[in-house]
């Protein structure tokens, strides 16, 4: 069955361990009250997370620091529906904009890449293959689908390993062209 809580589905839990295993220094910027992760955040504040704030803050916050690391999940919330429900939850006011997930996904990615190591594993997770993406300098490692059941949508989870790090320079004025 699914789980508000991603993590504790078993397959799901098993494929995020194999990464973490391998990792030096591990953020979670979604992580509700999931502890996995070196750094872990998440905007509601009565959530287990260590940091309260807004995922993209939060990134930005770990790259002034000088934090690097070599794992990164992204399992934000998957639905405008979830992101309602995820803000309001945490007493955060939701607008139109909020809402546009595509804006979320893109914004927190960006940020994340600023914080990879040369070498690093993004393990994104959702309703969507979409990830870090090879103009981000990232290739697609491994992808686990997890069914369900029922009517109910499949989780989507997806590894990418950094293969070109001079992409964060390019990758920003593409976007901001």
């Amino acid at each position: 069955m699914p789980s508000e809580n991603t993590f504790s589905i078993t397959a799901i839990r098993s494929f995020v361990q194999k990464y973490l295993l391998q990792s030096k220094v591990s953020v979670d910027p979604f992580a509700r009250n999931s502890r996995l992760c070196d750094y872990t955040n998440d905007i509601n504040p009565a959530t287990a997370a260590k940091w309260h704030m807004d995922a993209e803050a939060f990134l930005e916050m770990l790259y002034t620091n000088g934090v690097k690391a070599d794992c990164i999940l992204l399992d934000p919330p998957y639905s405008p529906r979830q992101i309602i429900e995820c803000y309001r939850g945490a007493g955060v006011s939701v607008t139109m904009q909020t809402t546009q997930n595509s804006r979320l996904y893109r914004r927190v990615r960006d940020a994340a890449l600023r914080i990879c190591t040369d070498d690093a594993v993004v393990l994104s997770f959702g309703w969507s293959s979409s990830g870090m993406g090879s103009g981000r300098g990232f290739e697609l490692s491994e992808v686990l689908l997890v069914c369900h059941g029922g009517a109910h949508n499949d989780t989507i989870c997806i590894a990418e390993r950094r293969v070109q790090s001079n992409n964060l320079e390019l990758h920003l004025k593409v976007k901001d062209a």
